[in-house]
């Protein structure tokens, strides 16, 4: 088993790259965060990858990570029925581990299901599964489960209870909609639920939050 490779990156996209290990050529599959971290090394600067190794019936794949705690959650995830080696980087991609986090102690289930592959039920058999793995691998979400410091703010506010619900609607998460529409709020106590909105959809799209 490879566990890990120290060599020059000889090619990269977006799923996978090569490292070339004295002359040898290894492809090894990697993330997109992976592969964005890779190519702002430079070219002749030798890298390392920590390395799982999955040996099938038809061939041995290389998958690569930067840090183990990107290993540990990948090893964590392929746990789940229906979620493969591919589908695991996939969700690395797609995903901080702050936010795998967050959206798994939480059930955000729309969080995974926008995730190109991933349906309802596999999405929901994720948050299922994995519902206690943040706490068990010790990662520190910083905010309370059952309910946010922003979740109580809003619970007395209609309005804003109704853009959340609207902006969640839309694929936005809620810790993000949460944010603003707490920011919002306070600008502006007496803003109306359209205005609130739309001023809540224009400052998503700058990802200031």
């Amino acid at each position: 088993m490879i566990g890990k490779l120290r060599g020059i990156i000889d090619s990269i996209t977006e799923d996978k790259c090569i490292i070339d290990v004295n002359g040898v050529g290894y492809v090894v599959f990697i993330s997109a965060k992976c592969a964005a971290e890779l190519r702002l090394i430079n070219s002749d600067q030798p890298i390392s990858l920590i390395i799982e190794t999955a040996v099938k019936e038809d061939a041995i794949e290389l998958y690569g990570f930067t840090s183990e705690i990107e290993k540990t959650w990948f090893l964590e995830l392929t746990k789940v029925q229906g979620v493969g080696n591919k589908m695991g980087q996939k969700i690395l991609s797609a995903l901080t581990i702050q936010d795998l986090a967050k959206a798994l102690v939480s059930s955000d289930i729309k969080t995974f299901s926008s995730i190109s592959g991933i349906g309802p039920k596999l999405a929901s058999r994720i948050t299922t599964e994995l519902k206690d793995s943040p706490k068990k691998l010790g990662i520190d979400i910083g905010f309370d489960v059952k309910q946010s410091v922003s979740d109580k703010k809003i619970a007395g506010n209609q309005i804003a209870v109704d853009a959340l619900s609207a902006l969640e609607n839309l694929g936005y998460k809620k810790h993000d909609c949460l944010k603003v529409i707490d920011y919002l709020s306070e600008a502006n106590p007496q803003i109306t639920l359209e205005n609130l909105i739309t001023q809540s959809l224009r400052e998503l799209s700058k990802n200031k939050f």
